[in-house]
């Protein structure tokens, strides 16, 4: 027996950070993001001996290991005989979203490998409890994560949209999302006013991305990335990702503004900087930054596609 599934990373534009029961991973606060192509984690599962965990070729840490096999229990009773090989193609727990793309790929091959067939509201809530974000990961295109803990999707043209990601460190985070949000919520306060501002621009982002509004949809996502950071910064003791060639990226994205190019930065939990920007200015904006020296990976574009067996 063998099942292999496929999901892209989404990029959310306005960012949640914090739950509010961390059992059934509730997030205080709304969040909308977008499924890019290219970027992709390819799960499978196949019939062994004995239970265990491949990530990237590699045997898995005793922690990503038992949090798999906790996952797999939402689907049965028995993993004795299960070996889980998860692959990216884009670097892991660098911010880019690859724990969403992981468990949105594992729930997705778990349903169908233990012949579960859930509803697709029930899978919602079990693949939340890998990742928040990876509920996001389940379809393609715009979706809205509500705090009640599924998915909106937003009917949203995104033909013109692009993304590059400015690649400062392709290492993994020395601090994990995970124990990031637990320690933003028990020590800083700004974390309210980041949620009560998340909570408000999500509903103004998703007006924006239906009326084609490109200039707030980028204000408001370099809004939330900020306040994100902010709010981490303003912990005890405080959690910072960003390092000074992340704020040079962004200098120059102001300064392209100013020139009248359509381009925005966001950030999620981690070192690197996503760029958001039209079809019209993706070429132009990429050129620039790269003759500023700093690693722009090839452009994403929006994709439809959520996550599905191969």
């Amino acid at each position: 027996m063998k099942v292999t599934a496929k999901a892209h990373p989404n990029i959310a534009l306005i960012k949640y950070f914090g739950k509010k029961d961390e059992k059934e991973v509730l997030p205080y606060n709304d969040s909308i993001s977008i499924t890019w192509d290219t970027f992709e984690t390819r799960t499978t599962l196949e019939t062994a001996k004995a239970f265990n965990v491949f990530l990237n070729g590699h045997v898995a840490s005793i922690e990503d290991r038992e949090k798999i096999k906790t996952f797999l229990t939402y689907f049965t009773n028995d993993v004795s005989h299960t070996v889980v090989s998860s692959k990216n193609n884009f670097p892991t727990a660098a911010g880019l979203a690859s724990s969403a793309s992981a468990f949105a790929a594992l729930s997705v091959a778990a349903n169908r490998y233990f012949n579960c067939n859930f509803s697709e509201k029930n899978l919602e809530a079990i693949t939340r409890k890998g990742s928040g974000s990876a509920i996001r990961s389940l379809y393609g295109g715009v979706n809205r994560f509500n705090r009640n803990g599924y998915v909106t999707r937003i009917d949203a043209s995104l033909e013109e949209y692009r993304l590059l990601v400015v690649l400062i460190s392709d290492h993994a985070k020395a601090v994990s999302s995970r124990k990031a949000m637990k320690h933003v919520v028990e020590t800083s306060p700004l974390h309210k006013a980041f949620i009560d501002t998340a909570n408000e621009d999500s509903d103004a982002l998703e007006k924006a991305l239906l009326s084609k509004d490109f200039h707030t949809v980028g204000r408001l996502s370099e809004k939330s990335a900020l306040s994100l950071h902010g709010s981490m910064l303003a912990a005890n003791p405080p959690i910072h990702y960003l390092s000074d060639a992340a704020f040079r990226v962004m200098d120059e994205i102001v300064k392209l503004r100013r020139e009248n190019r359509e381009v925005y930065f966001t950030m999620d939990a981690g070192p690197n900087i996503k760029v958001l920007t039209t079809k019209k200015d993706v070429r132009l904006v990429a050129n620039h930054l790269k003759a500023q020296g700093f690693n722009v990976l090839p452009a994403l574009k929006p994709s439809k596609e959520g996550a599905h067996i191969l």
